[in-house]
């Protein structure tokens, strides 16, 4: 989590890479020179709407077809770089093993990734909720905790409340991309948010699915504007 256990870990490794040990100065921040290559932050190549990745990187971003066409019902989205290598396996270890050490070192991600993207700053910033029964088998929701990262380093208002799962769905990761709208649709609740410009967070972005029901649902609760957060973008 990005409480206490990742700054005791924080504390522990100060001076070293947080990924491979090796020793930094302590003013090099978490990363060595080495892993920070392979943590590029994704600048360019990209669509600024739904945050899909172009084969071209050094491409300025530019909205894709889809979005010309029937843009996602959220403004704007920001992410760190695609799903894919090392932040694919840090990510892996936060959420399924349990390695609540890396929660330091992907604020550190999040942080640069906002700064680069330079989205307005929210009224509230809204997790996307899990259902409870799962919170408790895994002990904890990362996009809660995602959230808080960013609520600590800019100093958001976190609205953990804002949204709630109300009927469990499956996992979308074995559903096609049809069935992954079909299996959000209706699946959340808001509380009102009557004018409020409100940032969903999540840890990662597939087909979009999951952001686009809590997005409508924010709107349809009254929000202004929902922008969406994640650390990362499937390709």
């Amino acid at each position: 989590m990005s409480g206490p256990l990742s700054l005791i870990t924080a504390a522990l490794l100060k001076g070293r890479c947080q990924v491979c040990l090796t020793p930094v100065p302590a003013t090099a921040g978490p990363l060595c020179g080495n892993c920070d290559a392979l943590l590029p932050l994704r600048q360019g190549g990209y669509c600024p709407r739904c945050g899909i990745c172009y084969a071209d990187a050094s491409a300025p971003p530019y909205l894709c077809l889809n979005c010309r066409i029937s843009p996602p019902p959220w403004s704007a989205l920001a992410f760190y770089a695609p799903y894919a290598g090392l932040l694919k396996e840090l990510i892996h270890g936060y959420k399924f093993g349990h390695d609540h050490g890396l929660g330091f070192l992907l604020r550190h991600l999040a942080v640069r990734a906002w700064e680069a993207h330079g989205l307005h700053p929210p009224d509230r910033v809204v997790p996307v909720p899990m259902r409870s029964g799962k919170v408790l088998a895994r002990g904890f929701n990362q996009s809660v905790e995602l959230a808080r990262m960013l609520c600590s380093a800019f100093g958001f208002a976190l609205y953990p409340d804002g949204l709630r799962k109300i009927r469990p769905t499956r996992p979308q990761f074995s559903l096609r991309r049809a069935a992954r709208r079909e299996n959000v649709a209706g699946a959340f609740a808001a509380s009102s948010m009557k004018g409020l410009r409100v940032l969903l967070v999540d840890d990662v972005a597939t087909t979009g699915a999951t952001l686009s029901a809590c997005a409508r649902t924010c709107l349809d609760a009254g929000a202004a504007r929902a922008d969406a957060f994640v650390l990362a973008r499937a390709l």
